[in-house]
């Protein structure tokens, strides 16, 4: 996607829906994140996963990573909502999910009521690497988001992923914006 160009290599980048405000794809998308409603990750993530069926594009895959949540938001929700999709990634691939290798460590407010200018934020590291997990081997992750707005997190996630040697990057998320 062009939102990386430039600013982090990546193998490939796409999602499966498109999103705009006041669609059905915003109201789907508020449902997981903010009803309770984690099913709807799992469900879509089957429909991506058949579709990348068609495609190599997942061949090469080593690990699953989605985009962690800071832990207090985690047990606020009670989930992370890439979860179910990265569990409908891995059942259909069988490819490890990691969910320990990147950590957030900084909470940050929702980017849900921010403009595209509020959301450029900072340029603080709030992701970071558990050292103990590396590995000499080639990886290849795929980094799984709920939607993709100015690719901010996508971009501070791949960074941290990208000071392992021997890494490459894939992204797919459920949704971007338009």
């Amino acid at each position: 996607m062009h939102k990386f160009y430039g600013k982090v290599p990546i193998e490939h980048a796409s999602s499966l829906l498109l999103y705009s405000k006041g669609g059905m794809i915003q109201q789907l998308i508020h449902n997981l994140k903010y009803k309770n409603h984690p099913e709807v990750s799992f469900f879509l993530g089957n429909i991506y996963a058949h579709q990348l069926s068609h495609t190599n594009l997942l061949t090469d895959i080593t690990a699953i990573i989605p985009v962690p949540l800071h832990k207090n938001k985690k047990k606020t929700r009670g989930y992370n909502q890439v979860d179910g999709f990265a569990k409908a990634i891995s059942t259909h691939y069988n490819i490890e999910i990691n969910n320990t290798l990147l950590i957030k460590t900084i909470k940050t407010s929702s980017q849900t009521t921010k403009n595209r200018f509020q959301r450029k934020g900072s340029k603080k590291e709030i992701f970071e690497i558990d050292q103990t997990q590396l590995t000499k081997e080639d990886n290849h992750f795929l980094l799984l988001d709920d939607i993709l707005t100015t690719g901010n997190t996508l971009e501070s996630c791949c960074k941290k992923l990208l000071q392992i040697p021997n890494t490459k990057i894939t992204i797919l998320c459920l949704a971007r914006s338009i």
